[in-house]
């Protein structure tokens, strides 16, 4: 029993493309908006990174207490904070969010429901604007590696 158990985490510690479940922030193409919440990470540092992510009550909750466009009451729009969070919350609760990230080729691809992003490593644009600050958040859990490489990422 004890070689089997020993096996298995052999086979676990050289196998990258095992799947992990994760949680944590799932920063997506905006510096406004809501982030996700990350379910599920697999083979990191590899070329078949992958993450997986959805919207939660509690994202939306976080944008709309920040509020960025003066939507909520708090900040003279007309929507109380329940409502923002229950507006946002039930228009985007069945996006999901993917990210595929090739970390020798140093390219992440990113879904956001119909929005796709494709950028290389390092990118030159880090402006909110661009949208790429949260994909290079995304490169960093990925491929954390490649990411520590001199001039890979701006952070």
């Amino acid at each position: 029993m004890r070689t089997l158990a020993q096996y298995a985490l052999l086979v676990l510690s050289i196998c990258p493309s095992t799947p992990a479940i994760a949680a944590g922030d799932f920063s997506r193409s905006s510096c406004k908006t809501w982030n996700g919440t990350v379910v599920a990470i697999s083979g990191v540092d590899t070329p078949r990174a992958r993450m997986s992510g959805i919207i939660t009550r509690a994202d939306v909750r976080e944008y709309c207490e920040r509020d960025p466009g003066s939507e909520t009451t708090a900040n003279r729009g007309r929507l109380t904070l329940e409502a923002c969070v229950d507006k946002y919350y039930r228009e985007n609760k069945g996006i999901k969010l993917k990210t595929w990230a090739d970390c020798q080729k140093a390219s992440l691809e990113f879904h956001d429901g119909p929005y796709v992003k494709r950028v290389r490593f390092p990118v030159e644009d880090i402006s909110c604007g661009s949208g790429n600050p949260p994909l290079i958040d995304q490169f960093i859990k990925l491929c954390p590696t490649r990411a520590r490489e001199p001039g890979m990422v701006p952070w």
